[in-house]
């Protein structure tokens, strides 16, 4: 803290001075000495070390704090109607009273550092790129209408994102080149809505300022990363934002080898070379709201391991920036070795294939779910079907083949062990485990989709364990076809043919739910991926006739038994009702009577329900005497 002399001078737009309230020019004549119209040749009319008050635009307030700091003034801000800039930086109130009230009650006068970029004060903040300087900047639009048109523009704008390259040096740190779509440089971390988001640092005079860069790889991402940090707090921003740099240093020389945008307190510029540094020492009269953190020792941050480097800034600065994240060249690399590898047929593939079959029927025949589940974890299907997806996708021939091979060996071996076990098991009836999976509808082709979306994307990605995607796959593989193997060797075509096509529907559903995934993640350009989708589309297509029929009729048989059940007929209740088969219309069901009911009574009871359904029933009745 400092002291003055008690001059206090009132510095004043003519302009915005006429347009005030004579109860406001009387407040401001009234607590100021003198008055003074702001000119270039007024500043010579300042006396050293006085207060001044400056009631002024951004552009003059820029001018004024070089001039009044030589001259050792103590310095207040009074908000301007065009000080927009200079009342978020300062953190003033907008009230024009209100904040010449806080400059007069105020003992406070604080040394205070100024960022200046290229020699000129930075009064809130200086952004590079469409995305940041958008959040950061005001809207001029006071309607909500005239707010959503300039979002509606800006999303519009979005798909023209591109990423450029920058050089960064700061004095003691070797210079680094990286691809950033913006960058967003400001004094304190409270000074723009990104920068408060990014750091929870209060005001400070520790002659540092903050650069964060961004370079994410989509725009999904970025949007990812805002909502996870507002909406799930301080212990998600580490996580989210895993393609920001951030530095926190004294000076900094930001260069292009060409000219790039950037806007400087809502001012549009173009530059090859940007250079920052602190302007120490300027007397601040600062607002009540502003409490100035003073740090002993400035801790300097340098955080630059998320931003790409080498060929990955070089692939970034290539191509516009997509709304979901592309596999880089190395991603693609590594990923297509694997799926290569997994496409061949192996020695433990075969093992695993054979031992979750048989676990699969033997669990099937004792109707055990928990064994059916332990078969599902043991089944290999997932990588040959993964395989395939990514050969569908971009069209190669040799990885669908060797893929293509490998899931038919899979499927062989599944039917040979089916077949042979069910023979030898003495049990001929159908259960819920193999009911269940006989008559297929759309809610399946949707499981499969899932599932193969899920197999593709933890492929995609190596930070997510790829054993729970091989479980949501083998979900929707091996029950099926173990189901399918125990119809052919009863010769009960209608069990055979109704697990078939769950078997189909799941394959196909689930080979472009994972090309579709790739797609996404940017494994294969659209243009090259096109006639694969489209072939995989039409057939999922083609297949979802008969299961949008399986689904009506599933609808159908539920309405029947809501329709049904809990009814009260002749004083007996009806219970547990389930449908039998289609046609002729077959009802299984209970009764809950006081007496055993005559045949007749019976009799009575069928009529009444198929009046109630609209059709001729066959009841299969159980009888149960309640006292």
């Amino acid at each position: 803290m400092t002291e003055t002399t008690d001059n206090a001078i009132l510095f004043y737009d003519s302009e915005a001075f006429e347009a005030l309230k004579d109860d406001v020019k009387t407040l401001f004549n009234k607590n100021t000495n003198q008055q003074l119209e702001y000119s270039e040749k007024a500043f010579n009319d300042i006396p050293n070390n006085s207060r001044v008050y400056c009631f002024l635009s951004d552009e003059q307030i820029k001018i004024s704090i070089k001039k009044l700091k030589v001259k050792e003034c103590a310095v207040g801000f009074i908000s301007h109607p065009n000080a927009k800039q200079t009342i978020t930086g300062f953190n003033l109130r907008k009230d024009i009273e209100k904040s010449f009230d806080e400059l007069l009650n105020s003992e406070r006068i604080v040394d205070t550092d100024i960022l200046s970029c290229n020699d000129e004060p930075v009064l809130n903040y200086l952004a590079i790129g469409e995305i940041v300087t958008f959040l950061t900047s005001k809207s001029s639009g006071g309607s909500i209408f005239a707010r959503l048109g300039r979002f509606f523009k800006f999303v519009k704008r979005l798909k023209h994102v591109k990423a450029g390259l920058f050089t960064f040096k700061t004095e003691d740190k070797d210079p680094f080149e990286t691809a950033a779509t913006d960058v967003l440089i400001v004094q304190h971390g409270k000074n723009s809505l990104i920068s408060r988001i990014l750091s929870e640092e209060e005001y400070s005079n520790d002659a540092l300022f903050h650069t964060f860069i961004f370079s994410p790889r989509s725009i999904i991402q970025l949007i990812k990363a805002y909502f996870l940090k507002l909406f799930l707090g301080e212990s998600q921003k580490n996580k989210a934002f895993k393609f920001l740099g951030q530095l926190k240093t004294t000076d900094l020389k930001l260069t292009s080898t060409q000219d790039f945008e950037y806007d400087l307190d809502g001012i549009k510029s173009k530059s090859k070379e940007l250079i920052f540094y602190i302007d120490n020492n300027l007397k601040l009269i600062p607002s009540e709201s502003i409490e100035y953190v003073e740090k002993s020792e400035s801790k300097k941050i340098y955080k630059v391991d998320n931003l790409p480097k080498g060929k990955l800034k070089e692939e970034v600065v290539r191509k516009r920036l997509p709304w979901i994240s592309h596999a880089t060249t190395e991603e693609y690399k590594e990923l297509f070795s694997l799926l290569r590898e997994n496409s061949r047929p192996s020695q433990n593939y075969v093992v695993l294939m054979t031992l979750s079959v048989v676990l699969a029927t033997f669990g099937i025949f004792a109707d055990s779910s928990p064994v059916i589940i332990g078969a599902m974890i043991l089944a290999p299907l997932m990588s040959p079907v993964i395989s395939l997806s990514m050969g569908v996708l971009r069209q190669d021939r040799s990885l669908i083949k060797k893929s293509l091979i490998t899931v038919s060996i899979g499927l062989l071996i599944g039917y040979f062990f089916a077949i042979v076990l069910t023979f030898i098991t003495p049990i001929n009836e159908m259960n819920r485990e193999i009911t269940s999976r006989i008559k297929p509808n759309i809610i399946d082709l949707g499981i499969a989709v899932i599932s193969g979306a899920a197999g593709a994307y933890a492929f995609a990605r190596e930070e997510i364990a790829k054993t729970l995607a091989g479980v949501a796959i083998a979900v929707a593989l091996v029950p099926p076809l173990a189901v399918s193997g125990i119809g052919v060797a009863w010769l009960n075509w209608e069990v055979f043919f109704g697990a078939f096509l769950l078997l189909i529907t799941n394959l196909t559903g689930m080979v472009l739910a994972g090309a579709l995934t790739f797609l996404f993640t940017g494994y294969s350009p659209f243009r090259l991926a096109r006639k694969g989708v489209l072939i995989s589309f039409f057939i999922v297509l083609s297949l979802s006739i008969p299961l949008g029929y399986g689904f009506f009729k599933v609808v159908q048989e539920n309405q029947i038994i809501q329709s049904v059940n809990n009814k009260e007929i002749n004083g007996v209740s009806i219970e547990h009702v389930k449908v039998i088969t289609r046609s002729p219309l077959n009802i299984s069901l209970d009764i809950v009577a006081e007496k055993y009911p005559t045949d007749k009574e019976l009799q009575e009871i069928q009529n009444e329900i198929s009046k109630i359904v609209g059709k001729k029933v066959e009841l299969e009745i159980g009888i149960r005497l309640s006292r």
